[in-house]
């Protein structure tokens, strides 16, 4: 293990500390996931005894969640949200203990040539249901304390300056190959194959996969363009420009499409509109495997158009829907609650022990490994924000103007847009249940009361001196 990103981990509880000492708690519950994320060495766990493996996507949120509970006895800035609601807490509840009945329903043995995969023990129960617990934290930490209006302009802020940093090494990656990890950390993280595209290089910087950089930044090309919307100066106007160019520059079709989808409505629609977008968008994205397992997909029409568009991108999505077909196959043997964990979902070679199926949509991993109990209960949590905002969101052609609506709408498709793209591939990332949970906390909120003032953007200069986020917005 590469000693320089073992020990940025071990140390980033004592840079969460100094965050929270030099910020107010909403700008620091930010910064320490954001920046976690962004420069964090991927791939990598700290091991320790009866715990599962705890990394990058974990320990941002881990040390966030014990310097709030260490600083009760600060007066809170934000104040608590009303309650999760009935669908979200039976959601949590059900979350949580679908870990330990897969593990019973599980004891068996695989055996396949030379590959054996053990049963699955209440230990196992115990450590997965630490694990669910460590990823969806991001979302409870965003329902406590990014409920209101400045709590969802600070994300937003959060990653339209995350990312203007991050451009950097992004254009350097361009130019010169994905080697930020291997400078810094010492190893490059996934196939460099992966980063090649169109006759030049596609940005991974110290993220999973190129993928994931793309979608993050076209998170926040659609935060600038919301910003730029509320405040129209030129410098937040060629931000979102600039920031579209980077999109570009990914050299990532998924994400290209989602922000032409997601952008006009941002930068013209009322804000109902966008969450009506959202919603319908969402759902769509929940009930994509029963349209994959039923006779009348259209699925080879649109292999057959892709084709027809670039044979490189269709034959890889051709890839994609035969694995998705052997994987979904293999789920359904088990249904409700899953084959567990040990890559028990997957399929080997008898032979050789190589994976013979390889699962890219994080849908198919969780209906696998989960069953279809475990892939409903994550997949409406990402989901019920959205709908809650829907029914806190009023109507009316008055609410265009408001700006606390514009930043819920677009807030609504970045959580959308990121369901949209677990379908093909699996990013489901700390900011999206960070996202989720900002969201939904600020739907309850709306629920109970009317919108605040419209009173625009907060304005940098206003904020308090220990406010947190310095953004050049």
């Amino acid at each position: 293990m590469p000693a320089f990103a073992f020990m940025m981990l071990l140390l980033w509880p004592a840079v969460t500390a100094v965050i929270f000492a030099r910020m107010d708690k909403q700008a620091a519950l930010v910064c320490t996931i954001l920046l976690g994320y962004l420069i964090l060495p991927p791939l990598i766990d700290i091991d320790l005894p009866l715990v599962p493996g705890i990394g990058k996507p974990m320990i941002p949120a881990l040390s966030a969640a014990l310097i709030l509970f260490l600083r009760r006895d600060i007066p809170d800035e934000v104040p608590r949200p009303p309650e999760y609601g009935t669908l979200v807490t039976v959601l949590l509840v059900l979350v949580m203990v679908q870990p330990m009945l897969t593990a019973l329903t599980n004891p068996d043995t695989l055996y396949d040539g030379i590959n054996v995969r053990p049963g699955l023990t209440i230990a196992n129960g115990l450590a997965d249901t630490m694990l669910v617990y460590m990823q969806i934290l991001p979302f409870l930490l965003g329902f406590r304390w990014l409920s209101d209006l400045r709590g969802a302009e600070l994300l937003m802020r959060g990653l339209v300056t995350g990312i203007l940093c991050y451009s950097l090494l992004m254009l350097f990656e361009m130019r010169f190959s994905p080697q930020s990890n291997i400078i810094v950390y010492g190893y490059f993280q996934h196939d460099f194959s992966q980063t090649v595209r169109y006759g030049g290089f596609r940005p991974i910087v110290f993220l999973e996969h190129p993928l994931w950089v793309a979608l993050i930044t076209m998170w926040a090309f659609l935060s600038a363009i919301v910003l730029a919307r509320g405040n129209p100066t030129r410098r937040n106007v060629l931000i979102a420009c600039y920031l579209g160019c980077i999109l570009v520059l990914c050299k990532t079709a998924g994400s290209l499409i989602q922000a032409m989808m997601a952008a006009p409505l941002i930068l013209l629609a009322r804000p109902r509109v966008m969450v009506l977008v959202a919603a319908l968008v969402g759902s769509v994205s929940l009930a994509y495997p029963m349209l994959r397992a039923s006779p009348m997909s259209p699925m080879q029409a649109i292999v057959n158009t892709a084709m027809a568009v670039s044979p490189e991108r269709g034959r890889s999505l051709e890839f994609r829907l035969v694995n998705e077909e052997k994987l979904l196959e293999r789920a359904l043997e088990r249904p409700v609650l899953g084959w567990g964990g040990w890559g028990r979902s997957l399929f080997y070679d008898p032979v050789d022990g190589k994976l013979s199926a390889i699962p890219d949509g994080v849908w198919v991993i969780w209906i696998g490994a989960k069953g279809i109990l475990g892939y409903m209960a994550i997949f409406l949590l990402l989901l019920t924000p959205i709908w809650t905002m829907m029914r806190a969101i009023p109507g009316g052609k008055g609410s265009g103007r408001k700006y606390e609506l514009l930043v819920m709408g677009c807030l609504s498709l970045m959580v959308a847009m990121n369901c949209l793209d677990l379908l093909p591939n699996a990013t489901q990332t700390p900011m999206t249940w960070l996202a989720a949970g900002t969201l939904l906390g600020n739907a309850r909120r709306l629920l109970k009361h009317a919108p605040q003032p419209d009173a625009g953007p907060v304005a940098v200069g206003s904020l308090p001196k220990k406010a947190g986020i310095r953004t050049v917005l």
